[in-house]
This record gives C-alpha cells, sequence and structure tokens, in this order.
C-alpha cells in the first residue's frame, strides 16, 4: 500500500514537473483601445497612462480594465479598475493587477476570481505565469468544481492539467459522494480520479441509507478513481469508525467501495459491538457499512465483553471468522489450533464457572453476549471450572494472549474546517 501512495505522489508530482516548459522572447504588447491616454514623468521614468476601456493583448492572452499604466523603460503594466484578463478559457477577474510582459506573470495582490471550464478559484492572492499556464493562490483559497469544492491557506494550479496541490491545512466537500475531510497538504488530480490527503488526514462520508457516518482517519489518505467506484487507501496510524457501532485500527488499509471489501494490515484491531478482535491482518465484507462477515488471519484473538468488566468469553485460532446474519447474532469460528473459553451464568445471572475447550475448530454461535449453540470439532478437548476456583483469579484461567490493553478510539476533532466554516 506504501507503494501506491508513493507511485500516487510521485505520479502527480512529475504532471507538475512536467508542466514546466521553457519560456521563449516576450512577445510584444499590442494597444488595440483606450478612451484616451497621456505621458507624463515619474520617479520610474516615462510613463503612458490609459484610460477608459482599455484593451491590450500579449500573444493569445487579453488583457481589458477600466484604466492602466505602462512604465516605458520595464514595459511593465499596472491594470486598474475591473481588471479581467482572457486566456484561452481561463478567465480572471481582479480589482488590482501588476503585469510583467517581460516574464508574463499577472499578480493580483487584492484578490482575484478564476473560472476555467468548469471550475472556479477564488482567493485574496494570485499570479498567474502565462507561459507556464500555472496559477498560485494565497490567503483564504476556495476551490470548486462538479466533484469538489475546498478551502486552503495556499493552492497551486496547472492549466494544462487541471491539477491542483494544496498546503497549509486544507478542508474538502465532495457532494456527489457525501465526503468531507481535511488535511495537511492536498493533491487533486482530476484528469486521473486521484485525490490525495497528507498529513492528519481525515474523512467523514455520511450514509445515505441511514443517518449515520463512516469516519477514517490516517497520516496520509489516497482516493482513486472519485469518478467512478472508487478505492480508498490509508497509511499511518489508521482509524476507522462507524459511529458508535463499531471501529478499526491498523497501520494500513485498502477499501474497495465498488466490491464493499476492506482489508486491514500491521497490527489490525476491530471493536465491534461487544467483540474486540485482533491478528496479524484482517479481510471484512461490509453491507450498507455494516461489518456482515470479517476474517482476522494469524494469531487471530477475540475477547467478548460480558455483565461482569473483569471477565471475558475468548476465542483464538489461526484464523478467526465472525459473521454477522443479523443485528441479534453473531457467529464465530476458529480454524486451527483452535481454543475458546464461555463465562457461564446461573439462571440468576451470576457467575458460575468457566467451560475451557480446544480443538481443530470451534464454532460459536452469540445471542447479544449469551452463547446458544456450540460445535467443537477434531481433537475435541475440554474442561469445566466452578466458580470457587475462579472468584477473583479469572486472569489466571485466560486463554494465552488475551491480556492486550488498546482503547477503543473516539471521534476525532476537526483541526481546519472551523478556520472556514462556521
Amino acid at each position: 500500500m506504501r507503494h501506491c501512495l508513493s507511485v500516487a505522489i510521485g505520479y502527480l508530482c512529475l504532471g507538475i514537473a512536467a508542466a514546466q516548459v521553457p519560456v521563449g522572447p516576450p512577445l510584444p504588447i499590442i494597444l488595440h483601445h483606450a478612451d484616451s491616454f497621456s505621458w507624463r514623468q515619474s520617479d520610474s521614468g516615462a510613463v503612458r497612462e490609459l484610460t477608459g476601456n482599455v484593451w491590450l493583448q500579449q500573444g493569445n492572452a487579453v488583457l481589458r480594465c477600466g484604466s492602466a499604466v505602462q512604465y516605458l523603460e520595464t514595459g511593465s503594466l499596472l491594470l486598474r479598475h475591473n481588471v479581467r484578463i482572457e486566456h484561452g478559457d481561463l478567465r480572471i477577474a481582479a480589482p488590482l493587477v501588476s503585469y510583467e510582459p517581460q516574464s508574463g506573470i499577472a499578480i493580483a495582490d487584492r484578490g482575484a476570481d478564476i473560472e476555467h471550464k468548469h471550475r472556479t478559484i477564488r482567493a485574496r492572492w494570485a499570479a498567474y505565469n502565462i507561459p507556464q499556464q500555472e496559477l498560485q493562490f494565497a490567503t483564504s483559497v476556495q476551490y470548486a468544481d462538479d466533484t469538489l469544492r475546498l478551502w486552503t491557506d495556499s493552492l497551486r494550479y496547472l492549466r494544462r492539467t487541471d491539477r491542483a496541490y494544496a498546503w497549509g491545512g486544507v478542508y474538502i466537500e465532495s457532494p456527489p459522494y457525501r465526503l468531507v475531510g481535511e488535511a495537511d497538504r492536498l493533491l487533486y488530480a482530476p484528469d486521473a480520479g486521484v485525490l490525495v490527503l497528507v498529513g492528519h488526514a481525515l474523512l467523514r462520508q455520511h450514509d445515505e441509507t441511514q443517518p449515520t457516518s463512516i469516519w477514517l482517519s490516517a497520516d496520509s489518505i489516497v482516493l482513486a478513481d472519485i469518478h467512478g467506484a472508487h478505492s480508498l487507501q490509508a497509511t499511518g496510524s489508521v482509524v476507522l469508525l462507524r459511529d458508535t457501532l463499531w471501529a478499526a485500527s491498523a497501520e494500513r488499509l485498502l477499501w474497495e467501495h465498488s466490491s464493499s471489501q476492506l482489508w486491514l494490515s500491521e497490527s489490525p484491531h476491530l471493536w465491534y459491538g461487544p467483540a474486540e478482535l485482533t491478528g496479524d491482518s484482517a479481510y471484512a465484507v461490509l453491507h450498507s457499512g455494516q461489518l456482515r462477515t470479517l476474517i482476522f488471519f494469524g494469531q487471530a484473538r477475540l475477547r467478548m465483553g460480558t455483565p461482569f468488566p473483569e471477565r471475558s468469553h475468548q476465542l483464538r485460532g489461526d484464523s478467526l471468522v465472525v459473521q454477522h446474519p443479523s443485528d441479534s447474532l453473531i457467529e464465530l469460528i476458529a480454524y486451527g489450533n483452535a481454543r475458546s473459553l464461555y463465562c457461564h451464568r446461573a439462571a440468576s445471572g451470576m457467575p458460575e464457572g468457566l467451560f475451557r475447550h480446544s480443538a481443530d475448530r470451534i464454532e460459536l454461535l452469540f445471542i447479544g453476549d449469551s452463547l446458544h449453540q456450540a460445535r467443537w470439532l477434531g481433537g475435541v478437548y475440554g474442561e469445566y471450572i466452578p466458580e470457587n476456583l475462579v472468584r477473583e483469579r479469572f486472569s489466571a484461567w485466560s486463554l494465552p494472549g488475551m491480556a492486550w490493553q488498546r482503547q477503543r478510539p473516539s471521534l476525532p476533532p476537526w483541526r481546519h474546517r472551523t478556520r472556514w466554516l462556521p
């Protein structure tokens, strides 16, 4: 998964580098129209002042404004009053623009609105490098297209590829995919269908079928093919939450939305109702955001809570399968070196000893936290430990490897959203 993330970032950065093409000799500035013009001397030398419906052009870049000042020694232009720059399908509107014909760079330091194809960008400061067709934005930047809206402090936009790179804290919304999120940095390549969030990345997806949300936080998150049945990859301190229904943590995650399949690797840990599971890796199938099938591989272990906090039902094996056929039933199957511990309770609900078993395969069916049905297959061994031997010594009878300490993760707070939205 780290390879996939590196490829995605490298691919986008390659596109940014490729967009910087050599610039030839500057083209002359052509004055098409001005209602009036005059000449005067200034501290910077001779200047020409143009007033009223000013229309200038350099190459295929058209500049219009209410008035302009041209410094004849350098050729620099100061455009004022309803400035509009047209470059092909790109439109820039600003109150004030300084333009350098030698480099082809226009700077709007009092804010600008940009339109390109089906996207708009607004910021308090903007610069456009016309030869390289690259725009830079700073301070209160807002970007919007058909799929994504974002707010950030700084943004770089490449007109040739429609790609954007944002930093300084980013908050995003994607109404078509019911997504909101934030990160320290962002790479967005709509042509490739890739969105990369880097640094304290956080995503929330609202479930359209239920009033719940799925939350994902990680060091970095990659959404691929965001225009179709997308996949999602996350690396580094990954936490996945379905409100209060279930939660998971791992170092790596891969989620194929088209098939509703989920893979967790490197110390995966999962909380599911009263159950808590861990192992070397995990695979899950979801339906409408609900975990329907869950498989843990490699030293798989499960604990299920009871009304007595110091005690838990336990199951371990080379692999564990958890199935949730209905809201009240949980089916557990352990394969290979399977061992189980069941906390028995009397009709009064009080503890009444423990049942421990080992077998090649163990199948348990729970209703809530009560065992409804059990099967032990192959090399079965079982024992009952009466309550007078257990008492306060439950840990002495616990299965090996069940003493891990891990707190269920909670919803992370927003770090950047409140900077731009109420």
